[in-house]
Parts: structure tokens; sequence; C-alpha cells
């Protein structure tokens, strides 16, 4: 789910980040990746964490520069020659079927919060049973 009509510059983003340090951001959501948790028009309040934990609802800058909200399923190492030894979070809309390309920790602007539905414990055990799935798929090619 992408948050707001237009992709942000880099330097949009930074400046986003430095306020996400300060307090929480609200923002508008655009799309139906996590429906029916989030619906096209909500607004969400984004704060910075130390640590994200799988089956957090999380913010981040995706590959093409739009501000995505999707929840975290777990974290992987880079294989990209480049960011060899850096770790990537695996992330996903609740309403998609695939996973997002790698996203590194760099471009997460913030957890989702304030509402208790965001990340239940079964909702935090489906998330890493769905990272483990990915992980076994895998593995067996």
């Amino acid at each position: 789910m992408k948050i707001g009509s237009k992709a942000p510059p880099r330097r949009l983003f930074s400046t986003l980040r430095e306020l996400a340090r300060e307090g929480p951001l609200t923002l508008a959501v655009r799309g139906g990746s996590m429906a029916p948790l989030l619906a096209d028009g909500d607004r969400v309040e984004v704060v910075r964490a130390l640590l994200y934990w799988p089956g957090d609802v999380v913010a981040f800058r995706a590959a093409d520069e739009r501000l995505v909200v999707h929840r975290l399923l777990g974290y992987r190492p880079f294989r990209a020659a480049g960011e060899r030894g850096r770790i990537a979070c695996v992330t996903r809309g609740d309403a998609s079927f695939a996973h997002d390309p790698p996203v590194p920790l760099a471009r997460i602007l913030g957890r989702v919060r304030g509402r208790p539905e965001l990340s239940p414990p079964t909702v935090r055990v489906r998330s890493v049973l769905a990272f483990l799935g990915i992980v076994a798929r895998r593995l067996a090619r």
C-alpha cells in the first residue's frame, strides 16, 4: 500500500525520517494491499523504533521511491553484489500473494502504531510462519 499519491524524492524521505525521530508522523495511505486492515484513504501514525519485529506493519521507501506500508515478515542477508553482509527486511502486504523485493533497513521509515489490531500475537506468529514458508521454498529450489 503506497502512502500519498506521488513518489517522494530521496531528499524528502530523509526529511521524513528525521521528523519521525522527533515524533509520530500522520500519513494517508493509498491502495488495497493491506486490506482489510488498512483501506484506501485511512490515516496511519508512523513512529521510529530501535527494533522492528516480525508482524509489525512498517512504512518504507521502495526501490521505485514510493512510500509503502506492508507487514514485516522477517530478515535475511542481502545476496546482491555490493550489499553482502547487510540485512534486508522481508515484507508483504496482507492482501498480497508475493513478498516485496528486499528492503534495506535504511529504507524503513517507521512502524505504524495506534491500532491494537495491527500486531496481535497471532499476527506475529502468522508473519513468522509466512517467512519460514518463503525460506523453505527457497531451500527447496
